[in-house]
């Protein structure tokens, strides 16, 4: 392992030119020994020392070796506009090894990885931007709560990073749409799952449900952007939620909960924006969130 990360240095050495560095597109680096416990970190050129954003993809809560391929573009993006890109694979609900308490720790050391990273490369972890889509929208937000956890979960990893601002697309961070039936009678990912990721028969007080329910560790004081569809938010209970797929009789509201707990939230709303936009080059839901991170950073400089 040594070896190798000395090999990626001396290649990154090679590529940069005098005193500045040159674009670092999509390298593969492990933060662990399994084969999906890995980012890709991307640089643009120059001096830096780079904000980065941590982008944390969808599927269900699951993972497979492909999804990570879903914010190649925006990782190339981020670049384009002098931003470090460090895209998360990491083991899902269904993977060998995740769910509970596999899935979480990746998410933790994964995004932990960063500290180790910035003394190679010129990452500014004062700015350290999580984005997630969909399921990875309810994995970024446990990033932000994971300082409140029980220390004695199995879950918990004494943080080395925390984000600076949490961009959340199209997200659901409420555990109970997980196993949830829509209208069809359809269980919302085809299969139970949220078992596999609480590692205990569901129970909505239980410790460790709360431990993943990051509506329950308000405020998480940092900067945040909800960027949704009108397919997703406002809702106007009750009212079948993801066009008819998922049923919900009741779902809090998690801008109004943020900001009366004492959060900075702004909402972006895309009128009938497809799920999937929000990862998709060029659509509307894409370069909201491309717009939403220049906000939060713009922010924090100021």
């Amino acid at each position: 392992m040594k070896t190798r990360k000395k090999m990626l240095v001396l290649a990154f050495i090679l590529l940069a030119g005098s005193s500045s560095w040159s674009v670092l597109a999509q390298t593969k680096i492990p933060y662990g020994p399994d084969p999906m416990q890995y980012g890709e970190l991307s640089l643009p050129a120059g001096d830096g020392p780079f904000p980065v954003v941590t982008f944390l993809h969808a599927g269900c809560w699951r993972s497979t070796e492909g999804m990570i391929s879903s914010y190649r573009a925006m990782a190339k993006a981020m670049t384009e506009h002098g931003i470090a890109a460090w895209n998360l694979q990491y083991r899902g609900a269904t993977s060998p090894g995740g769910g509970w308490p596999g899935t979480w720790l990746d998410i933790a050391n994964g995004f932990d990885a960063l500290v180790g990273l910035a003394g190679q490369y010129p990452l500014d972890l004062q700015q350290a931007v999580v984005v997630g889509h969909s399921s990875g929208g309810h994995f970024g937000a446990w990033l932000a709560t994971r300082t409140q956890l029980p220390k004695d979960s199995e879950i918990y990893v004494d943080p080395a990073l925390n984000p600076s601002a949490l961009v959340m697309a199209d997200a659901y961070i409420n555990p109970m749409v997980i196993d949830s039936i829509g209208v069809s009678g359809e269980i919302y990912c085809g299969e139970p799952l949220l078992e596999k990721l609480t590692g205990a028969p569901v129970d909505e007080k239980g410790a460790n449900f709360r431990a993943i329910s990051p509506l329950e560790w308000l405020p998480w004081g940092i900067p945040q952007e909800y960027v949704v569809s009108t397919y997703r938010y406002p809702l106007s209970l009750p009212r079948e939620l993801a066009q008819g797929k998922t049923a919900l009789q009741t779902l809090p509201d998690y801008p109004a909960l943020a900001i009366m707990a004492g959060d900075e939230v702004s909402v972006r709303i895309i009128a009938n924006e497809e799920h999937g936009d929000f990862v998709k080059e060029g659509a509307r839901g894409y370069h909201a969130t491309i717009s939403a991170v220049l906000r939060l950073l713009d922010k924090a400089s100021e």
